[in-house]
Order: structure tokens, then C-alpha cells, then sequence
């Protein structure tokens, strides 16, 4: 690990990548915007702004105005890991969001609002948000008003959206084929006739002989459409600034009959910034934003149900034109049908399906999901240089409030069981069976209301001065509280810390800070709600010495090293309050005499401990950052050692076995500050910016490695490779697999699998401890689900007018499982294609699948190597092509700017396993886009 880590620092230094204005996620600013103080960016960090020079470490930045023209797109976090290193917040845990300061959430906001994402990542960047913010903080800045004319864009865009792939199930023929082939490796007879089979394969009469694929044309189209408008509005004078955005989202779907028809999705949001200089001592802001979302979509789940229904069970439509003349008793209840669909069909069905996918969109009814969320914050800025020069006070407010509903209209709908006859040699209904009944009662029903109302305030007293010229200081005392309720609870979720900040840097070149808060939980015992996190950093400008200062090829080289301790009650859970509390409750009934009495125990689940407290994160890291060679060249990498020590966990291997029993439920055994986890690693960023011939080139390059480390477990393993402890905290664990058993001979000669019968052709497994016994106790470790490295890289070519921008993401070092019913098939579910090289004595020699069985397969269809496959994968995410109209073109007209571009996205997955990282089972499909827009600013 400390070879990886050294590696990934050298390159970090090492590659070569630019740092121009206009890069993507810059980690440095230019040269000379680093040696002139005037003309350095400003970033937004915790309750306060610095100069980008000034920044400690383990912070990155992003800036969406720099590079949305060339790389549009309304999500902010789109393809973020190519554009800056540590964007995933080191994936210690869920990060805290906050938008202009407050805890949003990311799909509140759009990438048009944002001005500035600040990636606070370690401890010394985030304590003085207290315990909510011990994962790491995504600090989200919007746009503000500007003094000046006024300033107007608007934005439209277009966008065609098309499948990637659909599951691949089998045909009506090929399911009973197979299904067939299960029965015999059961030792059953076949359920289907091959006469039967070559009826449904001839496809003469689909609707006696059904053969339904869910994902063909007859019901999904082949793209959907997506429209985006947006305008901003920035004027205002020295006294008064204004910021206004309004957005407009719709999107419609994939299904392309009945109610499928009427589904969209819409989405209207609104942001009003104000700033107002009241006097030359006070000013004062207001931000309000609010988004209204609907959905509407048929009733039924359509994509769930597509992926279980096999093929053959019934044709979802009837035609009534296949209904004899002589049928009156059929002709008559036909006639009585209030669903009638294009005027020809009547909804199919069984007994047994009295509702499917297809008959729920056209007669099942919608639902309209609608949520609204409402943000207000307002502030005061006052200074108080009368009082001592270089002291301010600063105080905010915010009052959010969201709520949810569905309103649906639901129907109930009639299904039509037909029996076949042959009549003068024509395929004929001759007998309608109906089930259910076709009712539209037209009443609105309102289900699952939810509400959301939060209080945020902060005010901070800061005093910054400069002593001599060269003696920098900044002080800052700090209180912020949080108070917030949801519908279900019954207290509110609260939370408050009061914060110290003490800076100080020798003429920007050697910084030392101390950053602390002292952080109050309500979730934890009286006496221990109180707890302070300390955090330090120290800061040196290596160019600034005399070896480099001057040099031909180093413009800037700082070194930051951070170190500290945040309390956090984040590992508690949202809900778990009262860990500390021992629990009792009512649970099993039992009776007497012979049942004339029944009465219920009692229970507790789990046992008192007023000594819980806060769980730790420990830190230390070290940032790098630099530009060389006149800005051509900007770096910045992290490397980082966390330990998340303390988490709460009941430690059942601490207590003897009757302090638990399994039923009732019952448990004495407390939570404890026990658990342990390590992560550790490096992130870098590098930016590259040259002239070749007439083409402006940037390349920028940006990648994360993070290896984690389970350090206590409450485990009590007779074979030390079982232990959690000491593998990933994402680590798999699973059987190891040797193929497939090709007789009965080789099951009769392995160790005992004990999953439930074994057959020829069902998988073998590895024997790890050597007790002939194949159980639980022969898991080892897999893999791990998430992937240690991500990044990616982005590429810009200017020539001209044009704009050639490319963008690709990758990830690598992850595991995933194949399981779920499309690729553990058993029993009669529907069959997918992976069967079609499933085991027979046939194939034995080389299948690639276990046998079909219609009995189960507990041994077979449980977690193992077999099962596994690496989720490595580089994604050209994003191509965009961007043409700004010439000036000349323009000049005297009141338009100021055109660009028309045109872009795709997730345009190719370059993976050894993309066909099964492409496919969605039971959920809309992944889809690759194509979009063209136009943006003017008058």
C-alpha cells in the first residue's frame, strides 16, 4: 500500500498537465495569478473566502462557469472524478452537502445556479461543520448579481435519448425448450409437446400461441425526447445586486401505448439572489429558490413486471374479430366492454394473471408524484473596523420546507380468458371467460405525504489584519445550529457546535492554522452529548525560498500537512437515537392451560450504556500543489491515513450465549464504542495547457485511490480467513468455485456440499478448512464492491470558433455479483439468454452454466466465484463539439454571444463486462444521449 501511495505521488508531480483559465477543475491558478495577490481567485471554504494561494490543503475546486459553454450538462457532479482528484470525498461515508452554507439536497440545484463546488476533504477543511460533517463536505456556491449593465443568457437544449440494451429473455419455443431440459434434469417428464413447442416457434396465431417480448416495438419506442430551457438574469449597481434563474425541465418515456403515452416528467425551478449595501458598514443578502416536480406514469410498474412474465402464459391483447359469429354468449359479453382498446382488442389475461404489465397501462389507471421544496436564507455582513480594524460579524438564517405526494387515479379493469377452436379451418374464439371488472370510479386518492422542515442558522465574529506588511492573522469564533423534522418523527433532529478558527501565515509563504469545535448529540447519554474536535495544518511555499524562487521552471510549490480528530455521531444511524438506553418491548405470545390464557412476553434488545460516545475520525495528510513552467503545467495531490475508530456495535463475542437468544429475540448486550475501519490513499489532479499550430490544447488529468481496511470486528471465527477484520470494509465474501460437477461419481468423491441436494452439473466448490464439509465455514473473501481507483481525463481543443471537448471517466479495481432472477434462474421463473449454454450431458464438456433445475438450487445460486465478474471500465462520457458565432457577425446587434454546439453522452463503455454493466433488470434502461443546444447572451 505505501509503494502504491509513494507512486501515485510521483506521478502526481511528475505528469504533465495544464492550467490555463479555462481548464476543467483547476487545482492551481496560473503563475501569474499566484504571485499577484489582486488578481487571485477567490474560494469558498467553511464560513469564510480566501484567496485560492491561501486555500489549506486537502481542498478541491471546481468552477461550472469556467467550462459549462464547452461541457454543458444540468447535473453538477457530471463526470466531476476527470476534472479533480478526491471529488468522491475519499468514500469514508455519506459527505454533507450544503448549498450557499445550508444541508440541500444535490438534485435541489442545477450546474446553470452554481458558481463555485468546493470539495472540503480533510478534517482540518471540515470540523468546523461539527459532527454532521465527519464524511466530508460538498460545498456548493451559487451565482450572485454583478454591478454593471445588465446581463441576460439563455439557454435551450434538445436531446434524444436511446437505449443501450434490454434484457435478453427467451422466446415462447425456446422457454419451453428449456424448460424441458430442466424436467429431465430433475428426473421429471416434459411439461411441452414438441408439437406444442413448433406452435408457438411458427408464430401463426400470436394470440393462441403467444409469444410476448415486453421490450419489441409493439410497446417502447425507440428513443425519448428531453427539453431543457434556462434563463439567467445579473444586474445591479454598487448598492444593489440582483441573480435570477429560471429553469425548465421535461422528459418524456419509452412506452408508447396507453397511459405509457401520458408519461413525462417536468421540472420548474427558480433562484432569486439579492445582495444590498445598506451602508459602508453593513450589508445584508437574501436567497430564495424553489423547484416544482411532477411525474407522471401508468399504474403497474411496467419495467419490474416486463422482466418476470414469461413469454408464452397468455396474449395480453384479444382480438374480437377472431370471435365466431355463432359465440353469442361471447359476442355478447365482448359487447359489453367498456376497454376496448383501438377499437379491436380486448385485454388478455389468466386466472392466475388477473393483472399484467401491458393491460395495467392501458386500463390500470396513473400516478402523479409531485414534490415542491422551498429555500429561503438571509443574512447580515457587518463591519466593525470602528471598533478595531480588520473585526466583522456575520450572521445567517435559513428556513427550507419540502413536501411529496402521490396522487394517483386508480381503475380496475376486466380480463378475457379465450377458448380456441377450429372453425371451417380458421383459428376461432368460441368462448370469452371474464375475470375482474372494468370500473373507473374517477376518484383522486393521496398516498404517501411527506413533509420536510429545517432551521439553519449561523453567526461568526472574524478578525482578519495584516501586521507589518507580511504578518498575516485571521481569528474566528463560530456558533451554528441546525433543527429539522420529517414526517415519522417523533423529536427533532438537532444539531449544533460552536467553532474556533485561528490563521496565520509569514508573507504567504509558511501558514499555520488551528481549527476546532467543541460538538453537542442529542443521540448520545447526558454527559457525553459534549465532546472537542481539534484539527491543525501547517503550510509551506517552497518557491518561495530562495533554492526556487526565481526558477525557470517552478512558478509556485506549496506543501501543506493537516492533522486532527473529529467527533462524529454520523456511524449512530439517522434514526438511532437512545442506543444508549436498554429497550423492552412486547414480542412472542404464549398460552396455559391448554389455551384457555394467552398473554405475551416481554423483551429487551439490547442493554444499557451511559458510556456511549461519539465515534472518532483520525486523520493526517499531506497536499502538494503547484504550477510550472509559466502556468503551462498545474498539479495537486493528496495523500491521505484515516481511521474511523469508535463506532458504535453490540459485541456479541464479549458476552456468553444466553445474554441473546434467537427466538424470542432477545438481547442484554449493550452498544459500545468498538468498531474500527482504516482508509487510506492518494488523489491527484493535473492540468496541461499549450498552443500547437492555431489549436489552444488543454488536457487535464484526475484520479482517486482509496484502500480501506476493517481494523475491529465483533467476530468470533474458527478460521482466521473468515475474519472481516483486516480485508476491505466493502469486502465480498463468498464460496470458491472448481467448476462444474460432471457425474455423480465426482459428488459421491468431494467434500459434502450442504446447500441442499447436488447433481451432475451443479457447481463444486473449494473445501477451505479440510472437514470434508462444504458450509458457511469455507467463505473467503471475493473481492470488493466498490472500486479503489476512479478518474478520468478531459481534453480541449480551440481552433478558431470551434471548441472540441472530450470527456472519459473511468473506474478500476471493483466486484460485482451476478445474481438476482435474470441470472439465478430456478423453479418455472422466466428465463433469460444466460441459459442457453447451461449444463447437460451434452454439453457437460463445456458449459458455462450450471444445470437447469425446476426444483431449486440453494447450492448453486448463493455468492461465490462463479457468480463474480470485475466491474473495471473507461467511459467516453462525453463528446461536445461547440461553434461561437464570430463578432463581426454580431457587431451592432443586441446580442452579445451565440454558441450552437452539439454533444453525446455516455457515448462508449470500453469494459471486458460491458454487456452486463449496461443492462438495467426491472428499471428503465441505460440509456446514450444525443444533444443539441443553443445559448445567447444579450
Amino acid at each position: 500500500m505505501k509503494k502504491n501511495i509513494l507512486v501515485g505521488v510521483i506521478l502526481s508531480c511528475g505528469l504533465c498537465a495544464g492550467n490555463s483559465s479555462e481548464a476543467l477543475g483547476q487545482a492551481a491558478a496560473s503563475s501569474t495569478d499566484l504571485q499577484t495577490p489582486g488578481s487571485d481567485s477567490l474560494v469558498r471554504i467553511a464560513y469564510r473566502t480566501v484567496n485560492r494561494k491561501d486555500i489549506p490543503g486537502a481542498i478541491s475546486i471546481l468552477n461550472p462557469p469556467q467550462y459549462l459553454d464547452k461541457h454543458f450538462g444540468t447535473y453538477p457532479l457530471e463526470g466531476v472524478e476527470a476534472f479533480a482528484g478526491g471529488t468522491n470525498l475519499w468514500n469514508i461515508g455519506t459527505a454533507l452537502v450544503l448549498i450557499d452554507g445550508v444541508p440541500r439536497s444535490i438534485g435541489d440545484i442545477t450546474t446553470n445556479e452554481i458558481e463555485q463546488i468546493t470539495f472540503l476533504k480533510g478534517a482540518n477543511a471540515v470540523v468546523l461543520y461539527g459532527s454532521r460533517a465527519a464524511n466530508g463536505v460538498m460545498l456548493i456556491t451559487t451565482k450572485r448579481g454583478k454591478a454593471g449593465a445588465p446581463v441576460i443568457n439563455v439557454r435551450l437544449n434538445t436531446q434524444v435519448s436511446k437505449p443501450k440494451s434490454y434484457p435478453d429473455y427467451l422466446g415462447a419455443a425456446d422457454y419451453m425448450t428449456y424448460y424441458n431440459k430442466a424436467l429431465k434434469n430433475d428426473g421429471l417428464p416434459a411439461l411441452y409437446a414438441d408439437t406444442t413447442i413448433a406452435k408457438y416457434a411458427a408464430h401463426s396465431n400470436p394470440y393462441q400461441y403467444p409469444d410476448i417480448d415486453y421490450f419489441s416495438s409493439d410497446y417502447l419506442r425507440k428513443f425519448f425526447n428531453v427539453h431543457t430551457a434556462n434563463a439567467e438574469f445579473s444586474s445591479g449597481t454598487e448598492r444593489a445586486r440582483f441573480y435570477a434563474l429560471a429553469g425548465f425541465h421535461n422528459q418524456n418515456s419509452l412506452l408508447n401505448f396507453g397511459e405509457g403515452k401520458n408519461e413525462h416528467v417536468t421540472r420548474l425551478n427558480l433562484r432569486g439572489n439579492i445582495d444590498l449595501k445598506l451602508n459602508d458598514y453593513i450589508s445584508t443578502y437574501v436567497n430564495v429558490s424553489t423547484v416544482f416536480f411532477t411525474s407522471r406514469n401508468a399504474l403497474g410498474n411496467y419495467w419490474q413486471r416486463a422482466d418476470s412474465l414469461q413469454p408464452h402464459r397468455f396474449a395480453p391483447l384479444i382480438p374480437i374479430s377472431y370471435i365466431a359469429a355463432g359465440s353469442k354468449g361471447s359476442q355478447a359479453l365482448a359487447g359489453g366492454r367498456r376497454n376496448l382498446i383501438d377499437g379491436k382488442y380486448l385485454l388478455g389475461g389468466t386466472q392466475q394473471f388477473l393483472t399484467n404489465p401491458i393491460s395495467d397501462v392501458y386500463g390500470a389507471g396513473y400516478n402523479i408524484f409531485t414534490s415542491r421544496q422551498f429555500q429561503y436564507t438571509s443574512g447580515i455582513d457587518v463591519d466593525l473596523r470602528n471598533l478595531l480594524s480588520g473585526l466583522s460579524f456575520h450572521g445567517e438564517v435559513s428556513v427550507d420546507y419540502s413536501n411529496r405526494y402521490n396522487e394517483s387515479v386508480n381503475n380496475t379493469y376486466a380480463i378475457y380468458v379465450p377458448s380456441w377452436n377450429k372453425i371451417n379451418g380458421k383459428d376461432s374464439i368460441t368462448d370469452l371467460t371474464m375475470y375482474n371488472k372494468d370500473a373507473k370510479p374517477g376518484t383522486q386518492n393521496l398516498s404517501n405525504t411527506w413533509s420536510d422542515q429545517l432551521i439553519d442558522f449561523n453567526f461568526h465574529i472574524d478578525y482578519k489584519n495584516t501586521f507589518q506588511e507580511k504578518h498575516n492573522v485571521s481569528v474566528m469564533f463560530l456558533a451554528d445550529g441546525m433543527r429539522r423534522r420529517q414526517t415519522g418523527d417523533y423529536q427533532y433532529r438537532t444539531n449544533a457546535n460552536a467553532g474556533l478558527h485561528l490563521g496565520y501565515n509569514f508573507d504567504q509563504r509558511y501558514y499555520a492554522e488551528f481549527s476546532g469545535t467543541a460538538v453537542n448529540s442529542t443521540r448520545l447519554p447526558a454527559g457525553k452529548r459534549v465532546a472537542f474536535s481539534p484539527t491543525a495544518s501547517l503550510g509551506w511555499v517552497l518557491s518561495e525560498e530562495g533554492f526556487l524562487k526565481g526558477s525557470s521552471v517552478v512558478d509556485r510549490l506549496k506543501l501543506t500537512a493537516s492533522a486532527g480528530i473529529v467527533n462524529t455521531d454520523l456511524d449512530f444511524g439517522i434514526n438511532n437515537y437512545y442506543l444508549y438506553d436498554a429497550v423492552y418491548s412486547p414480542t412472542a405470545y404464549y398460552s396455559w392451560a391448554d389455551g384457555t390464557f394467552v398473554n405475551r412476553t416481554t423483551t429487551i434488545s439490547r442493554g444499557q450504556n451511559l458510556g456511549l460516545t461519539y465515534a472518532k475520525r483520525k486523520e493526517f495528510n499531506l497536499t502538494i500543489e503547484g504550477a510550472l513552467y509559466k502556468g503551462k503545467i498545474g498539479f495537486m495531490a493528496s495523500l491521505f491515513h484515516i481511521k474511523k475508530d469508535g463506532m458504535p456495535v453490540q459485541n456479541y463475542s464479549l458476552y456468553p450465549d444466553f445474554f441473546f437468544t434467537g427466538y424470542p429475540e432477545t438481547s442484554f448486550v449493550p452498544y459500545a464504542n468498538f468498531g474500527a475501519n482504516r482508509y487510506q490513499g492518494f488523489d491527484f489532479s493535473l492540468n496541461f495547457h499549450e498552443r500547437v499550430g492555431a489549436v489552444k490544447l488543454t488536457i487535464g488529468a484526475a484520479g482517486t485511490y482509496v484502500t480501506t481496511k476493517a481494523l475491529k470486528r465483533d467476530e468470533l471465527f474458527t478460521d482466521a480467513y473468515r475474519n472481516r477484520a483486516g480485508k476491505p470494509v466493502d469486502a465480498i465474501f463468498g464460496l470458491q468455485s472448481q467448476g462444474l460437477f460432471g457425474d455423480q461419481g465426482e459428488i459421491d468423491q468431494h467434500a459434502t456440499q450442504r446447500f441442499g441436494t447436488v447433481k451432475p452439473g451443479d457447481i463444486r466448490y473449494v473445501d477451505q478448512n479440510g472437514d470434508k464439509v462444504i458450509d458457511e465455514r469455507d467463505e473467503v473473501m471475493l473481492g470488493r464492491w466498490g472500486s479503489p481507483f476512479t478518474g478520468g481525463l478531459n481534453i480541449t481543443a480551440q481552433w478558431k470558433d470551434f471548441t472540441l471537448f472530450v470527456l472519459g471517466t473511468g473506474s478500476f479495481g471493483g466486484t460485482a455479483i451476478r445474481n438476482g432472477d435474470y441470472f439465478w434462474v430456478t423453479g418455472a421463473a422466466k428465463y433469460s439468454g444466460v441459459v442457453r449454454n447451461s449444463w447437460t450431458e451434452e454439453t457437460k464438456n463445456n458449459a458455462s452454466y450450471p444445470a437447469l433445475s425446476t426444483l431449486g438450487s440453494g447450492n448453486n445460486f448463493r455468492n461465490s466465484d462463479y457468480w463474480t465478474y470485475s466491474t473495471d471500465r473507461f467511459n467516453i462520457s462525453k463528446v461536445q463539439l461547440t461553434w461561437s458565432l464570430p463578432k463581426k457577425i454580431l457587431k451592432g446587434s443586441f446580442v452579445k454571444g451565440v454558441n450552437i454546439y452539439v454533444s453525446g453522452f455516455d457515448l462508449l463503455t470500453i469494459a471486458k463486462n460491458r454487456d452486463i454493466m449496461e443492462l438495467n433488470i426491472g428499471s428503465i434502461p441505460q440509456t446514450r444521449s444525443y444533444n443539441f443546444g443553443v445559448k445567447g447572451e444579450f
